[in-house]
């Protein structure tokens, strides 16, 4: 990054004879450094054209990268005569990066953060297989460029997307080489199944139809994060021996609740006969790759019946489970992986300010973590849980929730948040299970 103290913009106006009208003429060079802001005058009159505002703006940004590309404008023209004062006074004084349309147009304080369940569940699987990456950023890309409203560039997502297909079909065993042998058959099913989803990606791009474009490209990274969630090896990290003792899960497990209203109401739709039930079903992912500990914690309480038939308390942010007063969980610490980090941290809240980010934010709706002990920011409590109804009007200007990274998300409910919606405070879990991921969870004698 060029630094902004070290350019010096030469200003010139010269007033030829074939023309009437000073121009300014603003050109940015990129091939080695940046040349600065000079004026000149068009020697055509009838050719003078007006500045489009925004190239205006990208044109005067300082502190480029000499290498940049596909940034700011060439070369512009404007009529001084055509602009107010002050807006050449606020365009001079732009001093940020110009950057790449799309990112500057979507950027944001925390845009690293993940915004979706499925975006954060993905980016917490430990797969190292680079082609793998390669298709999974091809596809991330397209997801991008559609929040990108009006014209969309549809011409650089059909070139992404080609990229990602040419990786998936022509080397197809390399995408496949990390697979454990007994898992072979089922990552070459998963790869045809994520082949299949790019071909029906092509075709939405092809029509230029976004809403179907993004269910398209959420279903082909979904394919990805199935087969990366083949090749994860397990926990790539080594649990602190002061914690070695309590339970663990070393990858995913899926757990399905059953709820009931308090009064025995038909509240809840079946989602396999239709119609309506008195009870309601939510499923919850819970991640070891981020929290083992916490989550550990919470697979073995549920295959120890711990949950069923408690009551639940509801409100407009959460709903909370309370665990057994007579005999609690003894507490555990407060473990959260931050973003670009290799394994998590422990009893130590994360610095949001400072840009500390976690793989799993709480400001998603749905976001599942354990409950703060009294009077301690570093340890939770063992047995009691909430589900956090994260709504964007409740979020400060950052988009994130004001006790973002200081909870434990171990997970998110990835079926069933219009369950929970109906829940209110006096309504009862009526069964927890652990219905996938079990042979995940491990107990020391010591912890069992």
């Amino acid at each position: 990054m060029i630094s902004l103290t070290s350019l010096k913009p030469r200003w010139t106006l010269s007033n030829a004879n074939t023309s009437r009208h000073h121009s300014l003429c603003y050109r940015h060079e990129q091939k080695h450094s940046f040349r600065g802001i000079r004026s000149c005058s068009r020697h055509q009159e009838s050719e003078i054209s007006l500045i489009n505002v925004v190239s205006l703006a990208e044109s005067l940004r300082l502190g480029v990268p000499a290498s940049q590309e596909n940034s700011c404008s060439d070369l512009q023209w404007v009529p001084i005569s055509v602009m107010p004062a002050s807006l050449i006074a606020v365009l001079l004084h732009l001093s940020q990066p110009c950057l790449p349309p799309a990112h500057a147009i979507l950027s944001s304080p925390n845009a690293q953060i993940a915004r979706t369940v499925d975006a954060a569940l993905r980016r917490s699987i430990p797969a190292f297989n680079p082609d793998v990456a390669k298709v999974q950023s091809s596809l991330e890309d397209i997801q991008y460029l559609l929040r990108i409203p009006q014209r969309k560039p549809w011409a650089s997502m059909s070139k992404s997307l080609s990229e990602a297909v040419t990786l998936a079909t022509e080397h197809r065993s390399d995408l496949l080489k990390d697979l454990p042998s007994d898992a072979t058959t089922t990552g070459s099913d998963q790869l045809d199944d994520l082949v299949k989803r790019m071909q029906q990606l092509d075709l939405a791009i092809k029509t230029q139809q976004p809403d179907l474009a993004g269910l398209r490209v959420s279903q082909s990274l979904k394919a990805v994060a199935n087969l990366e969630l083949l090749q994860a090896p397990g926990l790539p990290f080594s649990i602190p021996k002061d914690y070695a003792s309590l339970p663990r899960l070393t990858g995913r497990a899926t757990v399905e609740l059953i709820v009931e209203k308090k009064d025995g109401s038909l509240a809840f739709i079946d989602q396999v006969a239709g119609g309506l039930t008195k009870e309601g079903r939510v499923t919850v992912v819970v991640d070891g790759y981020s929290a083992p500990i916490t989550a550990g914690n919470f697979v073995a309480n549920v295959l120890d019946g711990l949950y069923d038939g408690r009551v639940l308390q509801s409100n407009y942010s959460s709903m909370y489970v309370a665990g057994k007063v007579d005999k609690p969980r003894p507490p555990i610490p407060l473990e959260i992986l931050p973003l670009g980090q290799f394994d998590p941290v422990y009893r130590s809240p994360l610095d949001v300010q400072g840009g500390e980010l976690p793989v799993l934010p709480l400001s998603i709706s749905g976001a599942i973590t354990m409950a703060h002990i009294p009077d301690s920011d570093s340890f939770l409590s063992g047995d009691e849980w909430f589900v956090f109804k994260f709504d964007k009007q409740q979020a400060g200007l950052s988009g994130l929730a004001f006790d973002e990274g200081t909870f434990s998300v171990f997970g998110y409910v990835t079926d069933g948040m219009d369950t929970i919606s109906k829940l209110k405070s006096g309504d009862v879990i009526v069964s927890a299970a652990v219905i996938e991921g079990k042979e995940k969870l491990v107990r020391s004698d010591a912890a069992a």
